[in-house]
Formats: C-alpha cells, structure tokens, sequence
C-alpha cells in the first residue's frame, strides 16, 4: 500500500498542476515552434493550446528560456541514435548526418539548437557517445573536446544554413543579376552563374564534412 502511494505520488509532482505532464507541455511547445516559427511563439499561446494557465508552464520550466532549452533537448533526443557499430569516424559521420535531417525535419524551430551549450539530458548522452569515440581512438581529453565541439558546429551549423535558403540554388531573377554583372570585373561570376542554378547541397555536405573528418585523421 506505501509503495502504490509512493508512486501516486511520483505521478503527481510528474504531471505538475492541472494534471498536465512536463513532456506534454514540451511536445506541444515543438509543434507549434515548428507550424509557426519561433516569431509567432509565445507561452501564453502554448498555455491556451495545452489549456492550462501561463503559471503552470513556468512551474514546470521557471522561465520561458527554460522552456526554450528543453524543447532543443527534445529535438536533440529526436536525433534517435544508439551508438554505431564502427571506428570513430563512422560515428561522427552518423552523428552529423542525423542533425542535418533534423534541420530539415524541423525548419522553424531547428535554430533554437545553437543557442545551448548543452540542452540537458538527450544532449549530454549524444555527447558521452561522441567524446568516448573519440577517446577510444586514442585521441587525448582535450583534442577529444575540440573535435567533438568541432563536429556540433559544423552539423548545425551546416543545418541552419541549409533550411536557411543559402544552398538553394539561383532563381531565374538571380542568376539575371549576374549575367547583368559587368564582364570586365565580374568574368569568372558570369562564368559560373549556370553552376549556381543547380542544387549542390549534397555535395557540399559531404566535401565539408570530409575535410573535417581527414583533417581529424592526419592530426
């Protein structure tokens, strides 16, 4: 009978106020962050959707940062990656590959990733997993550290200027631009403009990630 209390209890300070469970408020908060964009965002809308008030989302996050950073961590636990079979390089390759279809998945919201050193708990597992790949391989403590914070740069960075548009390839409007170019300062431009009309995104993604990975391998 104690422990069917205790776990009633559990349940209850699980849920907060209201009944409303923590998870439930971040799931919600990432769908409308990623419907909307963070511009149309704001916790009163997310309490009027959840159908609570504004006090019980800050009871369960204490800010709206709070909130902020457990929604990253969330998308960072969407990631889903159990450690791969395989050398290091396999693993940071998977890693980088996940984030930049998470970018993908989720446009609008992908951007709220950058703004935490660490999201919390799905962050800090997804780094145990990189950093120890790197340590078995051989590398010391703090070349493990720049690499691995290397390696989340680069994959969201990479992921952020990606659904950002810059790898889209030139419209019919720019690439007038830069035939208009003027052929005595611009000739190698004008040259290259078709290239640009084509979607290099792939291979951009691969050439950066390549080098990074080479680079690790010749240090």
């Amino acid at each position: 009978m104690k422990e069917l209390l205790l776990q009633d209890e559990h349940e209850k300070s699980r849920r907060g106020r209201r009944g409303i469970r923590r998870q439930d408020l971040v799931e919600a908060a990432l769908d409308m962050l990623a419907a909307e964009g963070e511009q149309n965002f704001s916790v009163r809308k997310l309490a009027t959707v959840v159908g609570v008030d504004g006090m019980t989302i800050l009871h369960h996050f204490k800010s709206r940062e709070g909130l902020m950073r457990a929604v990253a961590d969330a998308m960072v636990a969407g990631l889903d990656i159990e450690r791969p079979k395989g050398a290091w390089r396999e693993i940071l390759l998977e890693v980088a590959q996940r984030y930049r279809g998470l970018a993908e998945k989720y446009p609008k919201a992908f951007h709220i990733v950058t703004r935490y050193q660490t999201s919390g708990p799905a962050d800090f597992e997804l780094g145990e997993m990189v950093y120890a790949a790197l340590l078995d391989a051989g590398f010391n403590e703090v070349d493990a550290a720049d690499y691995g914070m290397a390696l989340f740069t680069l994959a969201i960075g990479f992921g952020v200027v990606e659904v950002g548009g810059m790898l889209n390839p030139c419209t019919a409007e720019e690439l007038a631009e830069i035939e208009a170019l003027d052929p005595r300062l611009f000739p190698v431009t004008r040259k290259m403009g078709p290239v640009f009309a084509h979607d290099e995104s792939d291979r951009v993604f691969e050439i950066l990630l390549g080098s990074f990975l080479d680079g690790i391998e010749r240090a």
